[in-house]
């Protein structure tokens, strides 16, 4: 049923997030180097200064150091900003709203009602499809 894969996900996301995080607080941004180059770094709330600076450890690197030109490249700053918004606490968040569709529609079954639930289950489980990279099935 889709509250497996719903689940499922949701476990994949908080398994992956917590691997990912070295705390629950730990947030995500796109930020450059002492070179220049794009990376993707971490920071908490401790790594952040008076004046509004922020420092933080590299996760990521988008550097190409033999071609400079190449710091500022578009899609790899596009890359970049989504790793930064999906980050461990985006992703935990996300496994709640997965959660709790699959609670919803296991209310929904108890009450006979699934087809009426569709439009706020139908994209969780697509969702959770494309995440689990599953097959659509029915």
């Amino acid at each position: 049923m889709a509250q497996e894969l719903l689940r499922e996900a949701a476990a994949l996301l908080r398994r992956r997030a917590s691997e990912a995080a070295e705390s629950p607080d730990e947030r995500w941004m796109v930020d450059q180097d002492e070179t220049g180059a794009l990376v993707v770094a971490a920071f908490t709330p401790q790594d952040l200064e008076a004046d509004g600076t922020v420092s933080g450890s590299t996760l990521a690197s988008f550097a190409y150091p033999d071609s400079p030109g190449r710091y500022t490249y578009a899609r790899a700053f596009a890359v970049a900003s989504h790793m930064a918004a999906l980050d461990p606490q985006g992703v935990v968040a996300l496994a709640a709203w997965l959660e709790t569709t699959a609670s919803f529609e296991d209310r929904a079954q108890e009450l006979g009602g699934t087809e009426v639930a569709a439009p706020l289950i139908d994209p969780a489980v697509r969702f959770a499809r494309l995440y689990l990279r599953a097959a659509a099935t029915g």
